[in-house]
């Protein structure tokens, strides 16, 4: 008979990933049992359990519940095992320093990208993101994580689209990720509902339980889908509003594991700014792969 995970750790964990999307708030029982959709006497429980432990902490004279010390030791164990995201978030620094920018880490995990870190040094209307956000591996999303992969993972990607693409739209999207790889760094541009979409993920950061959140980030996914969203290319005599910038760092096994994304500055750019943009982040992701004794896959 096949082993299943624990329901008493899935809850465990369900508990403090919702307070880790929202570390700065202090919740009740009620109103952490509400957003996890999970009784109140089983959500009372496993509180008391991640008390006892330090993992999670009540506030003095009154009935809130905050991350405990305990998650800081565990955080710190984990980061400090994980090389690739300590140089990546050095790089990350520096390159926000230096271009006065937003810039973000991300990790993959399993089959989503997930926003680890935030450095933020960018002006009053430029992109931003938020720790914590998510995205679902599939087109037009996570483009810089599957661009060196193999035909198998390609079409994997190609398959999670949530709505099945036509072979034109396959061939579409197999040459803006061949174009990702030639340029090495992808970027995304501006959609008239790309409002509505920075929005959902925000909310969804710290909500994740937000069902009108959820709907529209995945009614505006399905859209995106079929959308410019992801360029091959730019037009040199154009200009567009770009979003984001990515670009994968390596491990030694040559597999994108992380990437750093610089958030465009909110006005329109020419393409030779928008390549200008890419390289540097390009050029950031290269010294993290380096530093962190990774390689570029020889697909390449």
């Amino acid at each position: 008979m096949p082993l299943i995970a624990s329901p008493a750790v899935l809850r465990a964990l369900d508990v403090l990933e919702a307070m880790a999307a929202d570390p700065g708030a202090a919740l009740t029982v009620s109103e952490l049992a509400r957003r996890l959709e999970m009784p109140r006497a089983t959500c009372h429980s496993v509180l008391i359990a991640l008390t006892e432990r330090g993992y999670v902490m009540r506030g003095d004279g009154d009935l809130r519940y905050q991350l405990g010390p305990a998650t800081i030791a565990v955080g710190d164990a984990a980061r400090s095992i994980n090389s690739a995201l300590e140089v990546t978030a050095h790089q990350a620094q520096l390159l926000a320093v230096q271009t006065s920018t937003c810039v973000a880490v991300s990790l993959r995990s399993g089959d989503e990208t997930r926003l680890v870190q935030l450095f933020d040094h960018g002006g009053p209307f430029a992109g931003r993101g938020q720790v914590g956000q998510s995205m679902r591996l599939a087109p037009p999303f996570g483009a810089a994580f599957v661009a060196w992969g193999g035909e198998a993972e390609i079409t994997a990607w190609l398959d999670a689209a949530g709505v099945p693409l036509d072979k034109k739209a396959r061939t579409r999207y197999r040459e803006a990720l061949r174009a990702v790889r030639k340029r090495g760094y992808s970027i995304t541009v501006a959609t008239p509902r790309n409002p509505e979409f920075a929005a959902a993920l925000k909310t969804l950061a710290t909500r994740p339980d937000a069902e009108d959140a959820r709907r529209v980030r995945d009614e505006l996914a399905l859209e995106l889908t079929h959308s410019e969203y992801l360029p091959a290319d730019l037009d040199d005599t154009g200009s567009v509003r770009m979003l984001q910038a990515s670009a994968p760092v390596f491990d030694a096994r040559g597999r994108a594991v992380a990437k750093i994304m610089l958030f465009g500055p909110g006005y329109d750019l020419t393409a030779q700014e928008v390549d200008a943009i890419g390289t540097g982040v390009r050029a950031a992701a290269d010294r993290a792969t380096r530093n962190n004794g990774g390689r570029q896959p020889e697909s390449s």
